[in-house]
């Protein structure tokens, strides 16, 4: 197949990697960050000027942008030269609302729209184990699968648009909630003079256990506070699509409201674009944390 990729990032890298090694024609657009890009273009890809004229060159499009209002900029931007027939997979993590208003511009222009955001980081993105979390109207398609399948281990779909924002972000309060836990739990170890590597160790034999206790956790006793490549800005930005959608389906929390300070706090202090697991490294400071 002939796909274009637009947002070869952090996660997008991975996926072009993967839809190239399945033997596709890939197609990418310049991007800010040119190292991804070019990695890409050296295993084979093609680039090109704008994301309107890869899209004149390819049968299926593949988006990996920050969050809705970027994936509706790129909509907006490629539809005047998307065909009918053409097959757009949407793996941004969307606001509840957003894969709904995308699909009723696409389905007008007879281009089917997959909602497909994903579960798992970079790391999973390069091993292509990612988890596909799908919304589309009627069944999923053997083409769509076989797109995802080639960066994602498990492919479920949901329901039609929609119904893959909705469970991504309650996915993502799951992770991101843990992720959380596990950064409170390790700061009050350092502060009660608690030995972070035999608490990590201990915790892989008890029901603390979890990727993301090894992704913050596992690293940070080495003092590699990057383990966990997720920014805090990304998990503001997620945790209050998923407060908006708590509250407008009446079942919001305190546990919601906390869990967005955590990190809305320290990307008020500068941190934003730093990954979460860098909470724990005492060179952020405790207002990080305030």
């Amino acid at each position: 197949m002939k796909i274009g990729l637009i947002g070869a990032g952090l996660m997008g890298h991975g996926m072009g990697v993967n839809m190239l090694a399945a033997g596709h024609e890939l197609h990418v657009v310049a991007h800010r960050n040119r190292e991804p890009i070019e990695d890409l273009v050296s295993r084979g890809a093609l680039e090109a000027s704008s994301p309107a004229a890869m899209v004149a060159l390819v049968d299926v499009v593949v988006l990996c942008v920050t969050g809705t209002p970027a994936a509706c900029k790129v909509i907006e931007e490629i539809t005047p030269v998307l065909r009918p027939g053409m097959l757009v997979i949407d793996t941004t993590t969307n606001t509840s609302g957003g894969p709904e208003k995308i699909n009723s511009i696409l389905t007008r222009l007879d281009v089917t729209y997959v909602e497909a955001p994903v579960t798992g980081g970079a790391q999973q993105a390069r091993e292509g184990v990612l988890g596909a979390i799908v919304g589309c109207d009627g069944e999923l398609s053997d083409k769509a699968r076989g797109v995802l399948s080639c960066f994602c281990r498990q492919v479920e779909q949901f329901g039609p648009a929609g119904a893959g924002a909705r469970a991504k972000l309650v996915s993502n309060f799951l992770a991101l909630g843990t992720a959380a836990l596990v950064i409170e739990t390790f700061r009050k170890a350092r502060a009660l003079g608690v030995d972070w590597q035999k608490l990590y160790e201990l915790a892989q034999h008890g029901s603390g256990k979890s990727v993301g206790l090894d992704r913050i956790a596992g690293g940070a006793v080495a003092g590699d506070f990057k383990g966990y490549k997720f920014s805090i800005d990304n998990s503001v930005k997620d945790l209050s699509y998923f407060t908006e959608l708590a509250e407008n389906n009446s079942c919001n929390s305190d546990l919601v409201a906390a869990l967005l300070e955590v990190f809305s706090s320290a990307a008020s202090h500068g941190h934003g674009s730093r990954m979460i697991s860098e909470l724990l490294d005492p060179a952020l400071g405790s207002e990080s944390s305030s």
